[in-house]
């Protein structure tokens, strides 16, 4: 008998009887189904749930576990839309607002790059100053610096807006940005992929489709992409698992998805935040541990640490998780709504990773992890 054939035997005799069938499932790689997800969703059994989603990350990912060094820069962040849950944003006159000429992101990278960068995530708000000649010069001042920086830029939304702006599709702006240099997609920019709480917590965004729809376009152009979940704010957890289900599918349809990424929403500086009685918190590792087991077509799950503290992130590696994020250098959009402002060194963080028996790999978001 295999290992892994003794693994799964012993997963099915330690699990209690009401998850007997889901864990047959996993085990013979069977997908579950929308009541099994809301049923381990709603477990009392957090740590039973925990075990399945180690057994999947191991069969599907080993041991490893992936990190960046990482350059935010956020070239602005005026923006047209004034989103309830977001704490990012300003408007013309506002004392927080700022927008980076490219020749001060040059600078901003060039002060970095002694710090081993392995990619530049450049997200920002809707803002017209910000054309596709301003991200062309930005872009190719990036690969003037150092041809091998990764760029990832730019969520649905962003490129939604462009080709607004421009009056040319989505698929036109694809093709010049990657002309320039663009390498991958952020994931942000998801929410909740389901209109009726969409609609409340990001009034004015594109729908759930046209999101995906950008994702799908990407796709078909060679790009991989990331692609997020934000949780904890006003949807239930049949919204979880609806946005689970429209990742999966459109992931069985295209492939392109390298990464998912769990966003623990934050509170402060949004006005969202101010109404807490209308919050419904929820359980983080669960809904780590449920992605994993729900997103049987997608490798990766990212744990941002600056999102649940790095002492929780490190736990989530066993809830599934096999991706701690970055370095995180300069990020804003996390640290204005109240996340972990820390300076996290590569070291540190290989040393916080190796310590729960897991190998930290250094890589960028256009890694290929068939190398693994």
């Amino acid at each position: 008998m295999s290992l892994c054939q003794k693994t799964a035997d012993f997963l099915l005799e330690c699990m209690p009887f009401d998850l007997r069938t889901i864990t047959k499932k996993i085990v013979e790689n069977k997908r579950l189904d929308r009541q099994e997800g809301l049923a381990l969703l709603a477990h009392e059994d957090a740590l039973s749930v925990a075990r399945l989603a180690d057994y999947k990350r191991k069969q599907v990912a080993r041991d490893i576990v992936y990190f960046a060094n990482t350059l935010y820069i956020h070239p602005t962040n005026l923006c047209e839309l004034s989103c309830p849950m977001c704490s990012f944003y300003a408007k013309p006159g506002w004392k927080t607002a700022w927008f980076l000429t490219s020749e001060q992101i040059e600078e901003k990278i060039r002060a970095s790059l002694h710090k081993n960068l392995t990619e530049i995530h450049i997200v920002g708000g809707l803002w017209r100053g910000c054309s596709l000649d301003y991200y062309k010069d930005v872009f190719l001042r990036i690969k003037a610096i150092d041809p091998n920086l990764h760029i990832k830029a730019l969520t649905p939304v962003e490129y939604d807006f462009l080709a607004k702006q421009h009056g040319i599709t989505v698929e036109e702006v694809f093709d010049l940005m990657m002309s320039w240099g663009l390498g991958s997609l952020p994931g942000g920019g998801a929410e909740i992929l389901v209109e009726e709480i969409r609609k409340k917590i990001a009034p004015g965004k594109i729908t759930s489709n046209e999101y995906l729809n950008v994702h799908r376009i990407a796709h078909k152009k060679g790009l991989r992409s990331n692609i997020t979940m934000l949780f904890g704010h006003i949807e239930e957890h049949s919204d979880i698992i609806t946005h689970l289900e429209k990742v999966r599918a459109l992931q069985d349809e295209s492939h392109g998805f390298q990464t998912f990424v769990p966003l623990k929403y934050h509170v402060e500086n949004n006005a969202l935040g101010k109404r807490k009685e209308r919050l419904k918190p929820k359980d983080v590792r669960s809904i780590y541990a449920v992605s994993r087991l729900m997103l049987d077509n997608i490798r990766n799950l990212k744990v941002l640490w600056n999102y649940v503290g790095m002492e929780e992130a490190c736990t989530i590696l066993n809830y599934g998780a096999n991706d701690i994020s970055a370095t995180q250098q300069d990020e804003k959009i996390i640290t204005m709504a109240g996340g972990i402002q820390v300076k996290m060194s590569e070291d540190l963080l290989c040393e916080m990773v190796s310590k729960e028996g897991r190998i930290p790999k250094k890589i960028h978001s256009g890694y290929n992890y068939d190398n693994d």
